[in-house]
Formats: C-alpha cells, structure tokens, sequence
C-alpha cells in the first residue's frame, strides 16, 4: 500500500518521510509532494492508495486536490492536514469522502493510528469484496448478527453477571476496531427513511448505500459505528466517538448526505447513554419506529429515556453542579441516616433551595430522592456481592429488614431476595 504526503512545508514533508517507521502501519513506500500540481503528476503515474494533504497551501489547497481526485473518480482514501479545528473544514471534508482529520502540531503516534486506521479499512474493503464474491458471508448474515448483538446487550437492571457480559461486549467492540472502555458512552439512534425521491432502492442496496454513507460521515471524527436494519426503511446505528460536542452538526450532515446519495429525505432518533446503560437506550429508540414519528417538527430529534435525563440537558450548568453534588454526597453517606439539612450544610446552599433543585430535575421530592438512591445502590450489591440482604441493609442505613424490603419491593415491584435468585 502506497500513501502521498502533500505539504508546502519541506520541513513538515522531512519529518513526515524520515521519523516514522511507515512499514509498521502497513504502508510499503512513500510519495511526497510540496504543491497540489506536484501531487496531481504523482497521482497520475504512481499507483497511490492513501493521499495525506495539508488543507492550508498557496494557489490551490488540499480540498482543492481532493476535489480533483474525485473527478478522476480515483479509489483514493484520504486524510486531511490542518492548523485550524474549523467544522467548516469537516463539513467540505466528509462531502470530499475524507476519511480522516489530523489537527497540527500533531505527535508521529496520531499521524501513524489515522494512516493505520485508513490502511486497515481499505484491506477490510478488500477482503471483505473477496469474501462476498466467493459466497463466505451475506449482507443478511451481517445485519442478523448486528441485530443480536445489540439485542443481547445486558441490561444493569435484570442481568446477571453484568459486569462480566459487558466486560465481553466491550471487548468484542475492541476486537472489531472500536477503542473503547467500559466507562466511556456512545449515541444509539434510529434513521427513518421518511420520502423517496426517486425509485425506492430494494432492501440490500439500501442497508449497503445507507452503511457507507454512515462511515463516511462519522470517520471523520474518528467515530466508530455498527448498524444494522429491521427493514429497508428503519436503521438502528450505535456511534461511538471521542466527543459528541457537535453531534447534531454532523446529524444534519448525514442527512444532507443520504439525500444526495440515496434520494430519500430522513427522519433521525438519537439517544446518549453510557455503556452501562446502552439496553435502556436500545429499548427506547427501538420503541420510536411504533410511535407516531412522521409529525415531528425536527429531522433530528434528541430522546431521554427517563425524565431526569431529558430535564438535566434542559437546566443551567449551575443547576446541573448542585444536582450532581446532592446525588454525590447521597452515594458517598449512602449508610447514614440522610436528611435535608445535613446536604444543605455540605454544599452551602439552602434546604429550601435543595428542594427545588430536585424536584425540578428528578421530579420527586429530596426524601424520595434519598430512597431510590439507596435502593439503586442496594440492588447493585445484591447482583453482584454475595453479602447477605441484612448485612445489605444496614449497609444501606436501615436498621428494620423488614422496612427496607418493604421499600425495596415498593420501587422495583420484587423483593430483595427474587432480585438476587
């Protein structure tokens, strides 16, 4: 595999050729180019898979270039060079088909993991072009297993073993190509195909047109996603990134994209959730293709699986610190004896005030916010602890077993000990 690096800079293009064992992330010779006309004879002569490119070069830029590679309708991935983290740069940049976006000074490390990850997808291409063809695997095989695996993915509530089986879902992410740990989040969503504008693509070409458009889009921002379909209309899609600061941004661009490259209009359903708590998410967004979607105002739509969730996005940051430290010192007392007054004295705001904040974003009151923490902490040492529900109990400051069953079986409707068989 051969990679062009493209920079008006000579000293960027020495460091770039000479510093990095290019070998190691699968590259078997480089090209280098000072100016667009340059790169352009290169791409002419030289058999190039990867094109890395400054954006920021005189007469004609890196977007420029890649403009010309897309009218030569090359099979060229590509990777952009920038001083500037502007989104108006990714946005030309995912409409160009760029793979991926490197922020300058940037260490060798980044450098080589964005070629590497380029490398890896253009021999997962292949590879997977030559399974097909000789019949290994099915597009319905594919999406039969994606569905599975968000399907089967354990639920904190219910599951048994939780830990373990996230702890193999996690990595099995890792092993498909996905960084991620179990403490980071992603955004499960829901893309519904809302009007054709042209002939309606038959299901197969659809789930495959509608996937590369996805990667296109979301690589960019080195995201990870996996999609599957329950039909050729409703597209359920897991995306992992590093951050989702602008994740409706690029929402509206995947939009944009599947307009132009499918001929439909979309509608989309999205869902923030930690790994911890991706099956209520999966629950709750799979729950959008039975509802009365269609008369929505948005295209793109924001979903909160439980009250607090939607009403922690609406309050102001001061709001949302004071409610995060209220539920801090619950967890951290979780054994006391906890009242009103004594989270007022910890965090020096007034236990009028306390309330307010609370019923505001939770709904209920303080006390009763007090009770579903610590019956939420109960339940987790009861799935995964072998204490005993006494010792559980006064763990949880109740003195009466028989009180905190009682509680404990008003807030999940079973009792501690069918919890725990």
């Amino acid at each position: 595999m051969n990679i062009l690096i493209v920079d008006d800079q000579p000293s960027v293009i020495a460091s770039l050729t000479s510093t990095i064992d290019w070998h190691a992330a699968g590259i078997d010779r480089v090209y280098s180019a000072s100016s667009a006309i340059l790169a352009k004879s290169i791409l002419q002569t030289e058999n190039i898979q990867i094109l890395l490119t400054d954006i920021e070069m005189p007469v004609e830029n890196g977007l420029e270039l890649i403009r010309w590679v897309r009218r030569q309708k090359r099979e060229i991935e590509c990777i952009l060079l920038t001083s500037h983290a502007d989104f108006a740069y990714a946005k030309q940049g995912i409409e160009l088909g760029v793979m991926d976006y490197v922020i300058q000074p940037a260490s060798n490390a980044s450098i080589v993991a964005s070629v590497k990850k380029v490398a890896d997808k253009i021999s997962f291409q292949n590879n997977s072009a030559r399974m097909h063809s000789a019949g290994e695997f099915s597009n319905y095989e594919i999406n039969h297993a994606a569905k599975h695996f968000f399907k089967t993915w354990p639920d904190l509530q219910d599951s048994e073993n939780f830990d373990a089986l996230l702890a193999e879902k996690i990595r099995r992410l890792n092993e498909l190509g996905c960084p991620c740990r179990e403490e980071d989040s992603c955004v499960f969503f829901l893309t519904v195909i809302r009007e054709w504008y042209a002939l309606p693509l038959p299901e197969l070409s659809c789930r495959s047109r509608y996937a590369e458009v996805m990667q296109s889009v979301f690589s960019f921002a080195n995201g990870y996603t996996t999609t599957y379909s329950k039909d050729d209309s409703h597209f359920f899609t897991m995306l992992f990134m590093p951050s989702y600061d602008d994740i409706k941004d690029y929402f509206e661009i995947l939009e944009e994209q599947v307009k132009e490259t499918l001929s439909c209009s979309i509608g989309i359903f999205y869902c923030p959730a930690s790994f911890r708590e991706l099956r209520s998410a999966v629950r709750y967004v799979t729950a959008m293709e039975y509802l009365e979607y269609k008369n929505t105002d948005s295209n793109v739509t924001r979903l909160y699986p439980t009250a607090e969730h939607r009403n922690l996005d609406a309050a102001s940051q001061n709001y949302r610190d004071y409610y995060q430290q209220i539920k801090q010192y619950i967890r951290d007392n979780v054994a006391m004896q906890i009242t009103r007054q004594a989270i007022s004295d910890h965090i020096h705001i007034s236990p009028d005030y306390i309330s307010h904040i609370v019923r505001t974003i939770a709904e209920c009151s303080c006390k009763e916010l007090i009770v579903r923490e610590k019956m939420r902490y109960a339940r987790a040492l009861i799935q995964t602890t072998s204490k005993s529900i006494g010792d559980i109990a006064v763990e949880c400051g109740f003195d009466s077993f028989a009180y905190f069953s009682k509680v404990y079986k008003s807030i999940y409707g079973i009792s501690p000990k069918s919890t725990r068989k």
